[in-house]
């Protein structure tokens, strides 16, 4: 369950991504009109529910392209559904793979602006998480600096490390 929040929270900063390139009138339209935005060349529904479903289709079709690109077994893509530190080079490199895909990183680095952007969108009618959210995303953008550059994928070990210490500080995550 914490792991599904998580990767939720990391799959709206995607949605947000792929929705800041799209700025056309038509866009503006739709919004004003019916309540749905354009997002990546689809319609995205604005209620938080279905916000939440097209985030989670989102990951799950993240998480089988990262897991052909990083060769994960299928036992190995477990760490996207819990909050497990990545261990090995594989699952260092899936989650890598999942945090670019969804825009929590961006050209080697944690991406602040897209995690507060995707916190917003999937935290929106909950004021206290997204509070939560961004006091973890305030913390990881201070904390999350790739040292070693010799370390393959460390940042997604970085970014999850994170997540984790800060997620339980401020009981982000809900329990099992």
């Amino acid at each position: 369950m914490k792991a599904v929040t998580f990767l939720c929270l990391a799959a709206s900063l995607l949605v947000i991504a792929q929705g800041e390139s799209t700025t056309t009138e038509e866009s503006a339209t739709a919004q004003d009109n019916d309540k749905s935005t354009t997002v990546g060349g689809s319609t995205v529904s604005k209620t938080p529910e279905e916000i939440r479903q097209k985030i989670k289709e989102q990951v799950e079709a993240l998480t089988e392209t990262c897991k052909t690109q990083a060769k994960l077994t299928p036992e190995q893509t477990k760490i996207a559904t819990n909050m497990a530190v990545p261990k090995t080079e594989a699952e260092k490199c899936f989650l890598e793979c999942i945090y670019n895909g969804i825009g929590l990183t961006k050209e080697g680095a944690f991406y602040e602006q897209g995690a507060r952007t995707l916190a917003q969108q999937r935290f929106m009618g909950a004021p206290d998480d997204l509070a939560k959210a961004n006091t973890m995303i305030e913390a990881c953008t201070k904390e999350v600096v790739v040292k070693d550059a010799n370390e393959k994928c460390g940042l997604g070990r970085l970014v999850r490390e994170c997540f984790v210490k800060n997620g339980a500080k401020i009981n982000f995550f809900p329990k099992p």
